[in-house]
């Protein structure tokens, strides 16, 4: 099966675990507007928000594998991948200093080196490290560790027989689900916290990306079963809203909705190969797709500005008005950062010296 099919309902879904990051992030760390009660809702509704990060681990393994091409060299994936999505984590790097400068906080020369370098995962039971700077960071260092693995890993999963792909998502999802047992012992003998065994630590959370990986070669070779993706997606929205809050605090970073996710995943993907029906490839919720990794990048600091904004200048306003104003400058810096730094950055960084050349040049 070709990998040239667009997959723009996996795109446009990418918005909706953005959004829901943001509903998380809104509900925590905003002040000053609207009540307690209102809030206290919102956070109850997005309590397991944290687990949209693993959509986007699965999504990520799952895209890459879908388009590699066997035999490319591993050095120009790692130059495209560092092309996609370094440039735009040094400029909103550069923002969270001027934020920080204007709101009078403290620059740690050590947090930031840890930031720049996408190395805050790795240090055991530090969120002032883990979240410094630009706190939501912390995923792409998890993301550099899939980046180096890939081509080791899709070389090796793209050998096994059908049955050995099923094996993979399997077993993918039976780790993700099993580990929140393992975690007094971890603290016991390693003294980690849960939160960076389970959701910090990159090496686990490969997990998550190498299902996604297994997922695009089974739907490539028309192998997938399961179900579709109306029912899939109601299993997602099942996990997030109402079984998040059946389970202790450890299952609802991730082990809740990994199955959900990996079929979403799945069935998304083989709606657009099969040309389903798909409410996500609706042409404006792709391109909100296409800026989820800007406006992802972004909304956090501008939650934080927007509020510290008004509480210096001891302004209530209600929360909606407030969450829209949030969520407008968001998505008016996201579509700067993808249009002026991500895209340019993608196709000139990422490209390789013959094809920056142009043709009459050559």
């Amino acid at each position: 099966m070709s990998s040239r099919i667009r997959l723009d309902s996996l795109t446009g879904l990418r918005w909706f675990a953005a959004l829901l990051v943001f509903c998380y992030h809104f509900s925590y760390e905003q002040y000053g507007a609207g009540t307690a009660e209102q809030l206290r809702k919102l956070k109850d509704a997005t309590f397991a928000g944290p687990s949209a990060v693993s959509f986007f681990f699965i999504l990520s393994g799952f895209v890459l594998a879908w388009s590699a091409r066997p035999g490319s060299p591993a050095a120009g994936f790692w130059r495209r991948r560092f092309a996609r999505i370094y440039p735009s984590h040094l400029v909103t790097f550069a923002i969270a200093v001027l934020m920080l400068v204007w709101m009078g906080k403290r620059l740690d020369p050590d947090l930031a080196l840890s930031n720049l370098s996408l190395t805050q995962s790795w240090v055991p039971n530090d969120e002032d490290r883990w979240f410094a700077y630009n706190g939501v960071s912390w995923s792409l260092s998890c993301e550099v560790f899939f980046y180096v693995c890939f081509p080791l890993l899709v070389c090796a999963i793209r050998r096994l027989p059908l049955a050995g792909l099923w094996a993979v998502v399997g077993l993918g999802n039976v780790f993700v689900l099993l580990l929140p047992f393992a975690t007094d012992v971890v603290r016991r003998t390693a003294g980690w916290e849960s939160k960076f065994t389970l959701y910090m630590l990159p090496p686990v959370r490969l997990a998550e990306f190498v299902i996604g990986i297994a997922l695009a070669l089974l739907v490539r070779k028309g192998a997938w079963r399961g179900p579709g993706l109306v029912a899939s997606v109601a299993l997602s929205v099942g996990a997030v809203f109402a079984l998040a809050h059946l389970v202790p605090e450890e299952f609802h970073w991730v082990a809740v909705t990994v199955v959900p996710f990996t079929l979403t995943v799945a069935a998304a993907a083989r709606a657009d190969v099969r040309g389903g029906e798909s409410p996500f490839r609706n042409r404006f919720v792709v391109y909100l797709g296409e800026i989820s990794f800007a406006f992802y990048l972004l909304h956090e600091m501008v939650i934080f500005t927007t509020s510290h904004f008004l509480r210096q200048h001891h302004v209530s306003v209600p929360l909606a008005l407030h969450a829209a104003l949030v969520m407008a400058i968001s998505l008016g810096g996201a579509v700067l950062l993808h249009e002026c730094v991500e895209k340019p950055c993608a196709r000139w960084l990422g490209a390789s010296r013959a094809e920056r050349i142009p043709r009459s040049g050559r």
